[in-house]
């Protein structure tokens, strides 16, 4: 049987705030087969040798999906929401500089580019989107089927209507932990709702800045952290082991919505805050990774499970079309610049 290790996250509307409702534990149990738990038991033990990398590549491909007009989703809109990755990868998002004062010296600058691949699996030139005219939500096996590309050298993003076969429009998708299985089968990579790609463009008013959602763009951050191997920060609620990283505080999950910043109810005994500021929790202030959760995803980028190892090679940036990617972020972009003198051509110094 191909079954699936997934992790669902779904959002849905009430009362003019957004619920959710995690599936993670429950699929695990009724999905995973006994090589994706061998595979999630090795990568937890992180029995792998972490290399300092200045600046992880991912090759990244979308493929748009739509009954009648795929092509609603905009590649500025897909290039856009890259950016957003990049910046939350790198610690430039706009939010980095001045987060709670209690974690600000664990909040981490991940090191990952990700890159929209300039070739397809043939060498043929591309823009890293692909469009495709169906109705399938992303829960159909027919969707990743005709459309994957190869698991081992692409971060695969479908973007569907409807994420889930419920009706829902609202839902945000979900995505796969690193997994050889999934990769082998084509089905390893991330369903996502294009109602929250990007940032005021594209097909929706949901993520204008003055809609209720404007946050949920950095919904596909989090998606990415699943994919790179990073549990919920509420993952096991107030008990250990919690989400398997040691610099985020527990949360107290009561599977009710996503919470306003700060909010003092989810707050674990023994404990004075929460990191609610955190990509991986569920909450209105996307903001940072910590250092733990990096250790995480990096050991998870260089382990064979799922060829997370193979994404960043120098090979397969050169098959991709990703060999040219530089690191967005500059050791010295925080510094503030000075203008200290203008001189002329002749090299004479003006003022």
């Amino acid at each position: 049987k191909k079954l699936l290790l997934i992790l669902l996250c779904l959002p849905m509307i009430g009362f003019g705030q957004t619920y959710y409702k995690c599936a993670t534990d429950e699929m695990n149990r009724r999905y995973s087969t006994e090589n994706n738990l061998k595979e999630k038991q090795n990568i937890n033990k992180a029995e792998y040798t972490v290399h300092e990398n200045s600046n992880y590549v991912i090759p990244v491909v979308f493929h748009v999906n739509d009954p009648l007009n795929p092509q609603k989703v905009t590649y500025p809109q897909i290039q856009l929401a890259i950016d957003i990755l990049n910046e939350d990868f790198n610690g430039t998002n706009p939010e980095f500089n001045s987060l709670d004062p209690l974690f600000q010296n664990i909040a981490a600058n991940i090191g990952i580019t990700f890159c929209l691949a300039s070739k397809d699996p043939s060498g043929q030139s591309t823009t890293g989107v692909t469009y495709h005219y169906n109705n399938y939500h992303g829960m159909d096996p027919l969707l990743k089927s005709i459309s994957v590309w190869p698991c081992n050298k692409y971060l695969n993003i479908w973007i569907v209507n409807e994420p889930f076969n419920d009706g829902s429009i609202y839902q945000s998708g979900y995505a796969t932990y690193p997994s050889t299985f999934n990769a082998n089968q084509g089905t390893d990579g991330i369903v996502y709702n294009h109602r929250y790609l990007g940032y005021g463009l594209g097909t929706s008013s949901v993520t204008s800045p003055s809609s209720w959602g404007a946050y949920m763009i950095r919904v596909l951050t989090h998606e990415v952290g699943h994919y790179l191997n990073l549990k919920h920060t509420f993952e096991n609620s107030c008990m250990t082991p919690g989400d398997d990283v040691a610099d985020t505080p527990p949360v107290d999950f009561q599977g009710s919505s996503t919470h306003t910043c700060p909010d003092l109810s989810i707050i674990c005994s023994g404990y004075t805050a929460i990191n609610d500021e955190n990509f991986m929790d569920y909450s209105e202030c996307y903001s940072m990774f910590t250092e733990g959760q990096k250790t995480r995803m990096i050991d998870a980028l260089n382990s064979p499970n799922g060829y997370r190892n193979n994404l960043w090679s120098i090979n397969n940036l050169n098959l991709t079309g990703c060999n040219t990617t530089t690191n967005i972020i500059s050791m010295d972009s925080f510094i503030e610049r000075k203008l200290l003198r203008v001189i002329d051509i002749l090299g004479r110094k003006i003022k």
